[in-house]
């Protein structure tokens, strides 16, 4: 069987189910689809790959993930995708795989700047929020759709320039987040054993398919978060190249400048043009929604940092 999604302004055409992913409605007319994941063999490993990790091989134009026995390998490479399962396959887990790492490496390859972030929509546009893993990116994203904003992405956030100059978008993503326990269950989620995911440190996977931002919006900000010994919380704006070396923290797998010349002029205006904070917040207590204060009300308030 063939499904059809719509995420990150891409139409994409699995012959596994995505639940994460925007289903394109039945009857809405025929769908071209800009990528199509079929089955086939799939190498172990690239041949000669510039950059690589446990689970992965990549070189410009070419990515390759090892999913592990209970989902499979994927191959992105000249606009196409490939699969093939392994004997002890779930394609519930096959699906996550594809949604996070093998998306991020599609839109890497078709021009867009891929960030490891969140992203919501607010009054006025959207907001980014970065920060290194366990910082409380997603669990203050949940935070902010509690509070009524509309969520874009979760872990795997696409920027493409605007219309006009200087503008960056963010495009809508999977419809789904993921946060550990403790933090659900605080905001009122009900948690079942299989939502659990033990390749994401356990956290649990949540449908956002009610809360989500349906259009490309306004990039306004971006939030990076960082635990500190602080008892509070701290905004502060960053300047000059500091804004350049946290975004190239930020960013999802490699990025080579082979792959998009493009790619780089648009990071380069997210720099010039788009507001970068640090924001500290106090690891040995709840401050998520100090955090979330932050945000919505401190962006044009904030300290600049030295």
């Amino acid at each position: 069987m063939i499904y059809t999604y719509r995420a990150y302004g891409l139409t994409i055409q699995v012959p596994f189910a995505c639940r994460a992913l925007i289903p394109v409605a039945a009857g809405s007319g025929p769908a071209a689809a800009d990528v199509v994941v079929r089955e086939r063999p799939v190498p172990r490993q690239l041949p000669a790959p510039r950059a690589a990790d446990a689970s992965w091989d990549a070189s410009p134009g070419s990515f390759l993930l090892r999913g592990g026995h209970r989902a499979g390998q994927f191959l992105v490479e000249a606009g196409t995708v490939a699969f093939e399962r392994n004997p002890g396959c779930d394609d519930t887990i096959l699906a996550q795989y594809f949604t996070g790492q093998v998306l991020a490496a599609v839109l890497r390859h078709r021009g867009l700047l891929v960030l490891h972030a969140n992203a919501v929509q607010v009054a006025d546009g959207v907001v980014v929020i970065g920060g290194d893993t366990g910082s409380g990116k997603s669990t203050t994203g949940a935070i902010l759709i509690r509070r009524g904003c509309r969520m874009l992405s979760d872990d795997v956030t696409a920027l493409r320039p605007g219309a006009a100059p200087g503008m960056v978008e963010v495009v809508p993503g999977a419809a789904q987040t993921h946060l550990v326990r403790d933090a659900a269950e605080v905001l009122g989620h009900v948690i079942s054993q299989g939502q659990l995911q033990p390749w994401r440190r356990m956290k649990a996977a949540i449908s956002t398919h009610d809360v989500m931002a349906s259009l490309a919006d306004r990039l306004l900000a971006v939030y990076l978060l960082r635990p500190s010994d602080r008892d509070e919380v701290l905004l502060t704006r960053a300047t000059g190249g500091d804004k350049f070396l946290a975004l190239q923290e930020c960013l999802y797998g490699p990025m080579f400048a082979e792959e998009h010349p493009a790619l780089f002029p648009l990071m380069a205006t997210v720099a010039a043009d788009v507001p970068l904070f640090h924001l500290d917040r106090p690891s040995s207590r709840w401050s998520v929604d100090e955090v979330a204060d932050a945000i919505l009300a401190g962006r044009r308030t904030a300290p600049t940092a030295d």
